[in-house]
């Protein structure tokens, strides 16, 4: 990952984001097994899927830092938190009897809606690898710097990494100049 500049080390959130109360959103892509392949490819599929987030975050900088209070992104370069995970079980099996005592622990973080997430990593990613090759991907990002249209944003670029596609696709950083926060 090709490291922030200085000048854009402090991500400062626009006044609508620092009254944002949910720390994360969380979300889950189901990726059933359709290539016949194996756990096994599916954990080389999870390694191509994890250099390319790094890779799609050097674009999107603010989503490889810390959230530094209510009020900014520490933008250290931690980077992503990226866990792979295995689970017992067919992905298509589990799509058509969903277990929704096991649906949370496809998460990376603990989908909250009351806890700070001050000192917490921006963006968390979880890929979960059924047995049969499946693999559900569980993404908890900070709201408070993705709302549904960025959020969209992101998982193009990051797909269009993975897949090596021509198009790349840039964010947009520019809501605290259009929506300055009281002091800035």
């Amino acid at each position: 990952m090709t490291p922030t500049p200085s000048h854009l080390n402090t991500f400062d959130f626009c006044a609508l984001d620092q009254i944002i109360v949910s720390p994360y959103v969380p979300i889950i892509l189901y990726y059933p097994n359709n290539n016949g392949d194996n756990s096994n490819q599916a954990l080389q599929r999870s390694e191509v899927l994890k250099k390319s987030l790094s890779e799609t975050l050097t674009r999107f900088y603010p989503l490889a830092g810390t959230i530094n209070n209510d009020l900014s992104i520490d933008c250290n370069d931690i980077g992503a938190n990226h866990i792979v995970a295995l689970v017992r079980g067919c992905l298509d099996e589990f799509l058509v009897y969903p277990d929704h005592g096991l649906i949370n622990t496809f998460f990376p973080c603990e989908p909250s809606f009351n806890k700070s997430s001050i000192g917490n990593r921006v963006t968390n990613v979880q890929v979960n690898i059924f047995e049969c090759g499946g693999i559900a991907i569980g993404l908890c990002s900070s709201h408070k710097i993705l709302d549904g249209a960025a959020l969209y944003k992101f998982m193009k670029a990051w797909s269009n990494m993975a897949r090596g596609a021509e198009e790349v696709v840039y964010p947009n950083f520019t809501a605290p100049s259009i929506f300055p926060a009281k002091g800035s």
